[in-house]
């Protein structure tokens, strides 16, 4: 039995990096495509169709949210009805939410010229792209009372597999459409809709097999369950609300302020900005377990220290791709997307300069969560979301300072919550706490200033004139910096057995 567990931990490891590749490769090979085929604007549409849908999945979702938790408390504690009860109600109430949704935005896409900036070429491209992406965001809602049956068998790799299938489908299809003449900017919204709905299928069987004492039957349906849900997930709902307000609408905003072309290349540095979350998300999946066994055990100085390394080892990994970025990042935007998107080193500086310092912070958010103490950490995010929102406008239309204040506003917000009021709270919530907290951001300027140098002498050496001198540049850069710090991370994880 602890073979087939470790087994499915590596297995749920090792298809959430390939997951996490295989988006990346994805995302760099999709806009370079679309950009070549129908132009930069064409991205910039599809990024704030994305980023719009994103705030509407965040409303819509409280429910979701909590209720896979719920699902699977009651059913390991045999309590089958209470299952029934918490399993059907979210159906229902995902159900309703999906129609409504996907109803109001059919009717909403008539009217999306005046929210944004939509050139006439492209006016009912975008507004199926739209309602494509609406569409796989309904299905998102109706596979969530499904997915608490992955958790309970540890098997999320099977969902990793779906979505790998998702963006391998986005890349086939949009290759299908483009050479048979059809250009269009819904290609791989329609790629993810057939997905999502193979997905709904492979999720209600796999259900069935694997949580027999539950079944879908209206009768179940319990308004209390329901609003219960509600309650406990509606902070993560508020949180989520200001973590959008932190990121996804500041390609809205850009569209807005600063113009189409530009947001099309703020868009595609962006990305730079989800290879690195996407690790992270991986990397403190695999952490979370031993966090709840630590509170469990009520040990507060070995949870404050497994929290604390945890997020120095993530911040020595993530100041490796930051400080690559920062050298190599104008090479890789000429190979990737071509000289009309190189010589903004200022803004690809400002846009992933500060991760390591930040997403790391992820791992004190889980931390809070494993306490139970979410709600002030959702409402320092929501007064982050504004206070972005608030800094974009001013420095956008009374300092005109154009792409650079959005960049910089959201710099400033997220080092403002991240590295100053997450700590401070765990300080004021935590019996335990003392000056090891610094120690993420020192590891994180460690690392990208020894990332920097090194890279910097590999790239004078192997200048990257071709494609094959830029991997090799890279790979040797890279690779001498995660040799010199790797003591340092098996230092860590052997003190620590993290």
């Amino acid at each position: 039995m602890r073979i087939g567990k470790i087994s499915r931990f590596k297995l749920n490891v090792f298809f959430g990096f390939l997951n996490s590749i295989i988006s990346a490769i994805q995302t760099f090979w999709f806009i370079p495509y679309v950009k070549s085929n129908i132009g930069t604007s064409a991205y910039g549409y599809i990024s704030v169709i994305n980023g719009l849908v994103n705030t509407l999945f965040v409303l819509a979702n409280a429910v979701g949210s909590m209720g896979t938790r719920f699902i699977l408390v009651s059913y390991e504690q045999n309590k089958v009805d209470q299952s029934n009860k918490y399993f059907n109600s979210e159906c229902v109430a995902m159900l309703i939410s999906s129609v409504f949704i996907l109803v109001t935005s059919i009717f909403f896409s008539f009217y999306l010229q005046y929210f944004m900036n939509i050139g006439q070429r492209f006016r009912i491209q975008v507004q199926v792209l739209f309602v494509m992406t609406i569409f796989s965001f309904a299905l998102q809602l109706l596979l969530s009372p499904f997915s608490s049956s992955f958790f309970y068998k540890n098997t999320l790799y099977i969902t990793y597999i779906l979505f790998t299938l998702d963006y391998l489908g986005r890349i086939l299809l949009t290759i299908v459409l483009y050479r048979t003449g059809n250009k269009v900017l819904w290609s791989a919204a329609l790629a993810t809709d057939i997905v999502y709905l193979f997905s709904l299928f492979v999720y209600y069987v796999y259900f069935k097999r694997e949580m027999i004492n539950i079944e879908l039957n209206i009768k179940f349906f319990d308004i209390k369950h329901l609003f219960e849900m509600i309650k406990s997930g509606i902070w993560i709902a508020i949180s989520s609300a200001g973590n959008i307000m932190l990121s996804s609408l500041n390609t809205y905003f850009s569209n807005l302020f600063c113009g189409v072309f530009i947001t099309g290349i703020y868009a595609a540095i962006m990305q730079l900005n989800i290879v690195e979350s996407m690790i992270l998300s991986v990397l403190v999946n695999t952490l979370l377990p031993k966090m709840f066994k630590l509170f469990s055990d009520s040990s507060e100085s070995d949870f404050f220290n497994y929290t604390v390394y945890s997020m120095s080892i993530i911040s020595l990994l993530l100041s490796i791709v930051s400080g690559g970025i920062i050298v190599y990042g104008n090479d890789f935007m000429s190979f990737w997307m071509g000289p009309k998107f190189t010589g903004y080193q200022l803004l690809m500086f400002l846009t992933v300069i500060y991760l390591p310092f930040t997403l790391p912070s992820q791992v004190l958010n889980q931390s809070f969560t494993v306490m139970n103490k979410v709600s002030i950490p959702a409402i320092i995010t929501v007064f982050s979301g504004i206070l972005n929102v608030v800094l974009v406008v001013i420095m956008c239309n009374i300092f005109n300072m154009d792409i650079y204040g959005v960049a910089i506003s959201s710099l400033i917000v997220q080092i403002l919550r991240d590295c100053v009021l997450y700590p401070y709270y765990y300080y004021k919530i935590s019996h335990y706490f003392n000056i090891k907290i610094i120690y993420p951001f020192i590891f994180a300027a460690l690392g990208v200033i020894v990332t920097y140098f090194i890279c910097r002498i590999s790239r004078s050496i192997f200048y990257p004139k071709t494609l094959i001198l830029f991997f090799v540049s890279v790979a040797i850069g890279g690779g001498a910096t995660l040799l010199l710090l790797f003591p340092i991370i098996k230092k860590l994880e052997t003190r620590f057995n993290i």
